[in-house]
């Protein structure tokens, strides 16, 4: 697993000011400590030690523990015979949706969470928007961006493993 860098203040300030453009992180400041872990084509970015959000391609995400930012987001229930394959990086599937929380257009980013115990599982992009996804019936309809058990996902776990001591 590769080691964090510790960013510069004048490399962490745009990657700040980026954050800050997405709900949840206006707190940030550009006197926060930044660091990037990467692996397998993601960053993890870790701001005052917490993982906040990766980098995917293009993509800026919250982590799945960043609990303010996913609070947030609109949120897709999935049936339980769903979760497998969605923690196995699958794209989420129309038949596998039991109800859409909110309103969201194409491109939304989304939560994905278990019916049974409402624990994340997953973010996604939107292919379709909350109305249209409510009404197909089949195909794809959610872009599988970060899940548990994804290489972000295991940095991540390590992080929380850690952060326990003395709690």
């Amino acid at each position: 697993m590769a080691a964090r860098i510790i960013l510069k203040e004048r490399e962490s300030k745009p990657l700040i000011d980026e954050l800050k453009k997405l709900d949840g992180y206006q707190g940030l400041s550009h006197k926060s400590r930044v660091e990037i872990q990467s692996t397998k084509g993601v960053e993890v970015i870790f701001v005052d030690g917490h993982p906040v959000a990766l980098r995917k391609g293009e993509h800026l995400i919250p982590t799945l523990i960043n609990n303010e930012v996913i609070a947030t987001l609109p949120k897709v229930i999935v049936d339980m015979g769903a979760v497998p394959h969605i923690v196995g990086g699958a794209d989420i599937m129309a038949p596998g949706i039991r109800k859409v929380q909110g309103s969201f257009p194409v491109g939304q980013l989304l939560v994905v969470v278990d019916e049974k115990h409402g624990k994340s599982l997953a973010l996604g992009r939107a292919l379709h928007d909350a109305a249209s996804i409510s009404k197909i019936g089949k195909g794809k309809v959610i872009q599988n961006l970060h899940y548990v058990g994804d290489a972000a996902w295991e940095i991540i776990k390590v992080f929380s493993k850690t952060s326990r001591v003395g709690t």
